[in-house]
C-alpha cells in the first residue's frame, strides 16, 4: 500500500502530539525535584503542622513521616551564611531520607525562644523516635552529614 501525502501527514501529527506529552511530563518531573531539592522557610505555625505542635503534646511527637532537620538562622550571621551552602548540599544529598527547614529567629522569635535558641547557628535534629538533638554553631560539611546521619539513625 502506498503512502499518500496525508497519511504521512496525520502520522506526523501524531509523533509530534506524543513529542509534546512527554516535554510536559519531563519538564513537570522537573519541577518537582526541583522543589523537593530546596530548603523550605518556615513560621511558628508551619513548625508546627510540619515538624512538631508542642501546644498539643509538651513532649517531642514528631508531625513528619520523615526525620526533620530545623536550621534556626540569622540573616547577620556569618556563621549562618557560610553554613547555608552546606545545608543545601545536604538537603540534595539526603532528599527522601529527610527534611530540612530554615527558621529565621528574627522574623519568628517566639518559636525560637520556644526552643531555646540562644546562639546561631542552632540546628535541631528531630528523629523519628520522637527526640530533639540541637547542636549549635558552625560545622563543616563532612561533620554535617555525619551528624544527620548519626543522630536521625539515617542508613548510609
Amino acid at each position: 500500500m502506498k503512502m499518500t501525502f496525508f497519511n504521512r501527514m496525520h502520522i506526523m501529527k501524531r509523533y509530534v502530539f506524543l513529542l509534546g506529552v512527554f516535554l510536559t511530563l519531563f519538564s513537570y518531573a522537573l519541577s518537582l525535584s526541583a522543589q523537593t531539592s530546596e530548603v523550605k522557610m518556615i513560621n511558628a505555625a508551619q513548625f508546627k503542622q510540619l515538624v512538631w505542635n508542642y501546644d498539643k503534646s509538651s513532649s517531642v511527637r514528631l508531625e513528619s513521616r520523615l526525620p526533620v532537620i530545623v536550621d534556626f538562622f540569622a540573616t547577620w550571621c556569618p556563621p549562618c551564611k557560610r553554613m547555608s551552602p552546606l545545608i543545601d548540599q545536604l538537603q540534595h544529598e539526603l532528599r527522601g531520607k529527610v527534611l530540612i527547614y530554615r527558621v529565621d529567629v528574627d522574623k519568628d522569635q517566639v518559636l525560637a525562644q520556644r526552643m531555646g535558641i540562644e546562639a546561631m547557628p542552632t540546628l535541631i535534629f528531630f528523629s523519628k523516635k520522637n527526640t530533639k538533638f540541637p547542636s549549635v554553631g558552625y560545622m563543616g560539611y563532612d561533620e554535617l552529614k555525619q551528624t544527620a546521619i548519626t543522630k536521625l539513625s539515617l542508613r548510609r
